[in-house]
């Protein structure tokens, strides 16, 4: 039975700088945890606390209920039987595909370590390039070539710093989406580290906000994105607009004194029998909708919306907010 990796209370500092203050996640076995924050949140550190390249300053790292890391001690990172997937792949240049996936199974033997090698390779769609070297595959051949290789050897958790970051964007989300199938087919805990909110509500059951070293809020994707506990937790899954409560034009939301209004882009809502009118500043085809930037009694404010009904710019638009995607919290100008 596959166990929790869990941290309990984990801080680590450098210079006196908590880097990660006071975490406790646990990660549950079948369900990939996206643990999102903008560079110096502390995520590739507290990943690296999980793998054991690091110590903890102060709490625990356990696999179930065994201790891995703790103040007196620390198990190192081979002995944990914890898969690591960086952004650089680090396959070995002088291994074909096939000997690299294997190159963990040592203890089978080699036909038995081939045999197995050539197994995960079918799953990831690899075994056409079963004999090629790595310089011979393109980025996200490489990248299902890592997966593989992490996963061959059973581990007990998978830990992923950036993965997917350095594809091609063409090919970006089916790389993920195969490589990710991989991993909870494993059942095993498993940590995307990204800093693409995009990537995280996408590819993640559970998202994770590290915001200067604190975890901000966790859960399940769509209450991350829907029940944000403050405004820069909204942010951090996507750009917002953001207005105080003074700012905030007559008809467009009650907002009390001392709070600000939060809304997504996707959140405001044409109405042509809205009384709030917007100026369209520009108006931007990004795929299936359209960027709106809107001036709204002098206020700047950014929507999404369909790209078959959407102004032109120099046109005025009726507008509502969607509650559902609009947000009221304290203001930290207040």
């Amino acid at each position: 039975m596959n166990k929790s990796l869990s941290a309990i209370g984990v801080s680590r500092a450098y210079h006196g700088v908590r880097v990660v203050d006071d975490v406790s996640l646990t990660l549950k076995p079948g369900a990939i945890t996206a643990l999102l924050g903008g560079s110096g949140a502390g995520k590739s550190t507290l990943l690296r606390l999980f793998a054991g390249l690091e110590p903890v300053d102060a709490g625990e790292i356990c696999l179930g209920e065994r201790v891995l890391s703790s103040t007196s001690v620390t198990l190192a990172p081979d002995k944990r039987r914890i898969g690591l997937i960086f952004q650089d792949f680090a396959l070995f240049p002088h291994l074909n595909t096939v000997q690299n996936v294997a190159f963990g199974l040592k203890s089978l033997g080699k036909e038995a370590a081939r045999v197995e090698a050539l197994a995960w390779l079918a799953q990831l769609g690899l075994t056409e390039r079963a004999e090629a070297y790595p310089h011979e595959l393109s980025g996200g051949e490489q990248q299902r070539v890592a997966i593989a290789r992490a996963l061959a050897p059973k581990p007990a958790a998978i830990l992923m710093d950036e993965p997917f970051s350095g594809l091609d964007p063409a090919l970006r989300a089916s790389v993920r989406d195969a490589a990710l199938e991989a991993v909870r087919e494993a059942g095993i805990p498993a940590l995307l580290v990204t800093h693409d909110p995009v990537e995280a509500l996408e590819a993640a059951d559970h998202v994770a906000i590290l915001r200067g070293g604190k975890l901000r809020q966790e859960g399940p994707a769509a209450d991350i994105y829907l029940k944000p506990t403050s405004a820069d937790v909204a942010a951090a899954l996507g750009p917002v607009n953001r207005l105080l409560a003074g700012e905030v034009p007559a008809g467009l939301a009650e907002v009390p004194a001392g709070s600000e209004l939060v809304v997504r882009p996707e959140g405001i809502v044409l109405d042509a029998a809205s009384p709030v009118q917007a100026n369209v500043l520009a108006s931007q085809v990004t795929g299936a909708m359209n960027r709106l930037v809107l001036d709204v009694s002098g206020h700047r404010l950014v929507a999404l919306v369909p790209r078959d009904v959407a102004p032109k710019a120099g046109e005025k638009a009726g507008i509502r907010l969607d509650p559902a995607l609009s947000f009221i919290f304290p203001s930290a100008k207040a």
